[in-house]
């Protein structure tokens, strides 16, 4: 699913019970935590009590000075405290406040640990199932949004969780005790204190509900700011090149205008359900020291005071509660939404595990795919190749040339036929053992921050330091390697940008050789390279080819020109096959194609009668 841009979770009772689902398995730091919130709550609600009662006693002694009370007795006349009876009230009264802070603190450090348990495993889900969502996934969504994700929306749920869980315990805990006890204390002036909640409720309902909206959009915002700097650093060349550096700054502007809007209307919102909330106890502490004055003690006011002042806690923070679940919701949705995605077909108990059973002979037997069903690209696709045979494969852009390399590798399963390998359907071997037999060499290399050794030793874990210089002297990279700072250790950047681009295909190259694979895919492996290494690389590759199920995939005619076996694609099907010269003489799809590339004057049937087809050719 693309990352959303509504303002609200689609489906929130759907993302609640998931979420209860996977916090169940931490139902004893979740009983902790309720224990410790009840029972820290209850300790501040008595407090008042134990004021209320001190204060209506120490008065009442006051008044009657003539005989001794609890706290005070004359000595020759004047008034004196029972000093240890005071230490005990106040002892108590301090005692109460200790236990529920330390309570407080208990309850924190099991949220704490119980939320960050939670992220470290839901963390570990999304990388195992990301390793087993197909390749489809990965071509519909951005990274950044993928990375937002894993990363943000994890947090998000990480950090707001487990405040949601502690508020929600301590505002019902708190609402329930401290009404019970003001009932019990006072009805008249409980119903005074009761007629300011709805002004209260409606206040931070209607600013919740306000600033929700914004907070989820701030995070909407979040995610596309990142996949805008993911895009924008990874492809900065470029953007240089074409002069984008206005366009692009302009778009950040406008997604950062975004999020500095949601940012800031969300804070502004949340920032006056306190004051708002405030004006109205305000209100309410007056109506309770008039009607308080007339109908009960001067301890009952001041308790009722700080009642009051303790039942607004919960509903000063409602509209802040409810933002954070908003927030954790929206970002929950997505995580488990991630985790929902179709995965790839899981291998089958018996699947072929044995590398040994595979030589390289493959065949494609009435192939049917589509990577949209309204779309169809491959129909009916029939091809026979022996092990050890090299296969040059063009055609126009669409025409389904890297779809079979997508094929041959399962990253797509086939919709109709099958694809074998040594006459077994490739979906009967398991995908660890299909892909260990094949190496490729894409047009876009791919090289990890590290070593060149380590680059390099990607294609084997387990090859030793003298296998990983065997393989790059196969690759015709030990030298420039050698004259490096460091050689094999040397330091390559993300994606090797310290190093040329024709010294990174010959480090995949090396990767691929290293892994000796039975079956070998070059796509364009030459094509963002000069003339000169062009040429080290293709004599590399006729090296590679030999003896070796291959699949040669290039747009550049001049690089298969001496294939054996050259297959022509257009639309998703073979429309011509033979030799180069062959193809030539059909004066066919591939003469135009080689025509179109090559018009220079030169009659391509005359240029063909030179070409030399020895064993080593590809």
């Amino acid at each position: 699913m693309p990352y959303q841009t509504t303002e609200k979770v689609k489906d929130a009772r759907g993302t609640i019970k998931v979420l209860a689902q996977d916090f169940s398995k931490y139902w004893k730091a979740l009983l902790i935590i309720v224990v410790c919130c009840v029972v820290s709550c209850t300790m501040t609600i008595l407090v008042p009590d134990q004021l209320s009662t001190f204060t209506d006693d120490l008065i009442a002694e006051i008044q009657n000075m003539g005989a001794e009370g609890q706290y005070l007795y004359l000595v020759d006349g004047v008034v004196a405290l029972h000093w240890g009876n005071m230490f005990i009230t106040f002892g108590i009264i301090l005692g109460m406040y200790l236990i529920s802070a330390t309570l407080s603190w208990l309850l924190n450090f099991t949220s704490i640990t119980m939320s960050t348990k939670y992220s470290y495993n839901i963390r570990l889900r999304l990388k195992r199932k990301l390793d087993r969502i197909g390749l489809k996934y990965f071509d519909s969504h951005q990274t950044g949004n993928i990375l937002s994700t894993v990363t943000n929306d994890v947090d998000n749920i990480n950090y707001d969780i487990s405040s949601v869980i502690i508020e929600i315990v301590r505002a019902v805990t708190l609402l329930i005790g401290t009404l019970i006890v003001m009932f019990m204390s006072s009805w008249i002036l409980t119903l005074v204190a009761l007629a300011t909640l709805p002004f209260s409720i409606t206040i931070a309902l209607l600013i919740a509900r306000a600033s929700q909206k914004h907070f989820v959009k701030y995070q909407n915002t979040l995610a596309m700011i990142e996949g805008h700097a993911e895009e924008y650093y990874s492809g900065f060349t470029i953007i240089k090149l074409f002069n984008k550096e206005k366009d692009t700054a302009e778009e950040f502007e406008v997604y950062n205008e975004q999020m500095k809007d949601a940012d800031y209307k969300s804070r502004f919102f949340s920032s006056i359900i306190f004051p708002s909330i405030r004006l109205v106890n305000n209100i309410g502490f007056v109506f309770i020291a008039i009607i308080g004055g007339l109908y009960t003690s001067v301890g009952n006011i001041i308790a009722f005071i700080m009642y009051l002042q303790i039942f607004s806690q919960p509903i000063q923070n409602l509209g802040e509660i409810s933002a954070i679940t908003q927030e954790a919701l929206a970002s929950a949705e997505r995580v488990y939404t991630l985790l929902g995605e179709e995965e790839e077909v899981p291998d089958a108990e018996d699947a072929i595990s044995d590398p040994s059973v595979i030589k390289g002979n493959i065949a494609f037997n009435h192939v049917d795919f589509s990577y949209d069903p309204d779309k169809e690209l491959i129909k009916d696709m029939n091809l026979e190749v022996k092990e050890g045979q090299s296969v040059a494969i063009v055609g126009p852009t669409g025409a389904g040339k890297t779809t079979i390399v997508n094929l041959i590798m399962r990253f797509y399963d086939v919709i109709g036929g099958e694809i074998t390998l040594e006459g077994v359907n490739t979906q009967s071997y398991t995908r660890g053992n299909l892909r260990r037999s094949v190496g490729m060499v894409l047009q876009d290399t791919w090289l990890f921050n590290g070593t060149i050794k380590d680059n390099i030793r990607y294609g084997r874990r387990d090859a030793t330091d003298e296998e990983v210089i065997e393989a790059a002297k196969a690759a015709q990279a030990d030298h420039f390697i050698s004259l490096l700072p460091g050689g094999y250790d040397f330091i390559l950047q993300e994606n090797g940008t310290n190093i040329s681009q024709g010294q990174r295909q010959l480090i995949t190259i090396a990767r691929a050789l290293i892994s000796a694979p039975k079956i070998l895919i070059l796509d364009e492996a030459t094509s963002s390279v000069d003339t000169r290494t062009e040429k080290i690389i293709q004599d590399v590759m006729n090296m590679m080819v030999e003896n070796r199920t291959s699949f040669i995939i290039a747009h550049r005619l001049s690089t298969i020109k001496n294939a054996k076996m050259i297959l022509v694609m257009n639309k998703g099907t073979i429309v011509e096959m033979g030799n180069h010269k062959e193809l030539l003489e059909k004066n066919g799809f591939y003469a135009d194609l080689y025509n179109s590339q090559f018009t220079s004057g030169i009659n391509p049937m005359a240029e063909a009668e030179i070409i030399e087809e020895d064993d080593t050719s590809t």
